[in-house]
């Protein structure tokens, strides 16, 4: 049978459009007509539930918890469809209990949900916590979001030289320029001299929502919209060719 495309979504700094990107790639690969678990690996302060107005009852936490008590029977009883082809399994609730949630849980999670997805997004955080730095070593590829800012760029080289180091070719570097209506001050040539590597995509700032807010609040996916998509042509395109690369189409 074959296994699901695995990969995480992360960076070097919070406010980079990690989660947009997320729901954005999950919007894309439904399309593609690909089903889809988002994972909320940000255990502290996961929003993909809230982000998508998802009323759920059970989360991360719960699933670990009867995972390590035995009363586990099957995954289906912790995800939730936002919509037909993508399926939520949020985090804690309650952030005081992230930081019970231990790395073996992972294993046994993605052992459980690979057969059952053809793509498992999991949407962390920016540090490398141990919970992090597993669901890395699961990944086909690692999403590292970045805006174009001075410390974004200085975090950037240092994790391309780790990767490098550990002569790693998962390492997939997003330029998001949506985030602002101004575009950042360095060039791609500069960004590429700074952190000694190219940028593999770059989100357009065209793609800047000037109604966030009102799709957030509504719980809407911005690429599951069919104005935002007429609107966003360019943004799309991006959307699809990341989706082939982590699908390994051409």
């Amino acid at each position: 049978m074959k296994k699901a495309r695995i990969c995480t979504i992360t960076s070097v700094k919070g406010g980079t459009g990690k989660t947009t990107f997320t729901l954005n790639l999950a919007a894309t690969l439904k399309l593609m007509k690909k089903r889809v678990l988002v994972i909320d690996l940000d255990v502290a302060a996961g929003d993909v539930a809230a982000r998508l107005d998802l009323a759920h009852e059970k989360d991360l936490y719960n699933c670990y918890e009867d995972i390590r008590n035995h009363t586990f029977e099957q995954i289906e009883d912790y995800v939730y469809p936002y919509t037909e082809g993508i399926d939520i399994l949020s985090a804690p609730k309650d952030p005081r209990y992230a930081s019970k949630i231990e790395t073996g849980f992972l294993t046994y999670l993605i052992s459980k949900v690979s057969l059952k997805y053809d793509v498992i997004l999991m949407d962390t955080n920016h540090m490398l916590s141990p919970l992090n730095l597993v669901a890395f070593d699961y990944s086909d590829q690692i999403f590292y979001i970045m805006n174009n800012e001075c410390m974004n760029l200085k975090g950037m080289r240092t994790m391309s030289a780790i990767f490098e180091d550990m002569e790693s070719d998962k390492m997939v570097v997003v330029l998001n320029d949506s985030t602002k209506k101004t575009t950042g001050e360095y060039t791609i040539s500069d960004m590429k001299n700074l952190m000694k590597r190219e940028v593999d995509y770059r989100i357009p700032q065209s793609f800047y929502q000037k109604k966030y807010d009102k799709y957030v609040m509504n719980g809407v996916i911005f690429l599951l919209d069919k104005k935002v998509r007429k609107a966003s042509s360019r943004a799309v395109k991006v959307y699809q060719s990341i989706a082939k690369g982590l699908l390994k189409e051409d």
